[in-house]
């Protein structure tokens, strides 16, 4: 249980410096992201082991599906406008899907 203590900890701590790199900097992109791009650096460079964090971002990622609740009860209170705009939406998310879905075979298939 310490040892899950621990490696949130770690994670929350590069949270915090992400937020505070992006608020210091005025950066145009979210501490959490920051963060993000910060702990895969470190991880690639090999100055931070995996080990220290796995457990933690298991049990994160296990539960991953409960963040999308906010998203879906969203989108039933915004109906209407799926209504009126849904074509467009659709075609928007199908579009940005296959780029993102081409863009990570040819990422796959040059590694």
């Amino acid at each position: 249980m310490l040892e899950k203590i621990t490696q949130w900890l770690i994670l929350l701590g590069i949270y915090f410096i992400g937020s505070s790199l992006s608020n210091i900097f005025h950066l145009p992109l979210p501490g959490s992201i920051i963060g993000m791009m910060l702990l895969f650096v470190l991880l690639l460079s090999g100055l931070f082991k995996l080990q220290w964090v796995e457990k933690v971002a298991q049990l994160h990622l296990k539960h991953m599906t409960l963040l999308f609740i906010p998203f879906i009860v969203g989108v039933f209170l915004s109906l209407d406008i799926f209504r009126v705009q849904g074509w467009k939406l659709l075609f928007v998310l199908v579009i940005t899907s296959l780029i993102v879905l081409l863009g990570t075979a040819y990422t796959c298939s040059r590694l």
